[in-house]
């Protein structure tokens, strides 16, 4: 339940009596399920997606459709982290302007460019898989949410949280281990391992890809600011699950 209320906007049970230390603690318990939630994210997503593509929608319709869906359910959480980190790293030169133009709520070019292509990026990429049936499009979309989660334990196993800043990524991120990344992958298994046996080729190439996008991004802020913060990890999530989607286009 703490995986699901801290990923989505989908009501589910809490206790109002729950202290911020117990909610952390729990909350850093979650996330061995953070790809498991984002991988049935996907599904459903990939579920709008089909059946507004078999009523008759053209695919990038459908897409927006599903899209919109998505946001809808997730606050548009990764989307956000997106727009904020490439308003941050385009707009920011030294490490304190960084770190203040992540905090401002307000959106500026960068993020806005950022967003047009991102979130265009995906809808077109999601737009082409229709041409090989309805199976292709709900395993790949529902691989690529699962492992753009992924991406964030990830980053939380093998880049250290900023320390100084008041955020859910200093509270949970930096006491996951290995561990945990591998029960999670394991956890998540069932979401993408039908993409990974449908086109193993693909996926593998796909999953290459990312995983240079990865480390390419971690390597650029831990230059620019040393560390996580909640905005980065889910920006990480964003980009694996685009390049994972551009991927499955190329099938």
């Amino acid at each position: 339940m703490a995986a699901v209320q801290f990923l989505t906007r989908l009501p589910v049970p809490s206790s109002s009596e729950t202290s911020a230390a117990a909610y952390a603690a729990t909350l850093r318990r979650s996330v061995v399920l953070f790809p498991l939630v984002g991988g049935l994210v996907g599904l459903a997503t990939a579920g709008v997606f089909v059946v507004a593509s078999l009523i008759g929608l053209p695919p990038l319709v459908a897409a927006i459709v599903a899209l919109g869906c998505e946001a809808l359910w997730t606050g548009a959480f990764h989307e956000d982290a997106f727009a904020d980190t490439c308003d941050a790293l385009g707009g920011g030169w030294t490490r304190a302007q960084v770190l203040k133009i992540m905090k401002d709520s307000r959106l500026g070019t960068y993020g806005t460019v950022a967003l047009v292509v991102g979130v265009g990026g995906r809808a077109a990429a999601m737009a082409s898989l229709v041409t090989d049936g309805i199976v292709w499009p709900l395993l790949a979309i529902t691989a690529a949410a699962a492992w753009g989660r992924i991406a964030i334990v990830a980053m939380m196993v093998f880049t250290a949280p900023i320390e100084n800043r008041d955020s859910h990524a200093k509270d949970i991120s930096g006491m996951q281990t290995g561990a945990t990344l591998l029960i999670a992958a394991l956890l998540s298994l069932p979401l993408w391992i039908g993409w990974l046996l449908f086109a193993p080729l693909l996926a593998i190439v796909s999953l290459a890809a990312a995983t240079l996008v990865l480390v390419w991004f971690r390597h650029k802020i831990l230059k620019r600011v040393g560390g996580t913060t909640g905005d980065l990890l889910g920006c990480s999530a964003f980009l694996v699950q685009l390049v994972i989607l551009i991927g499955a286009s190329a099938r």
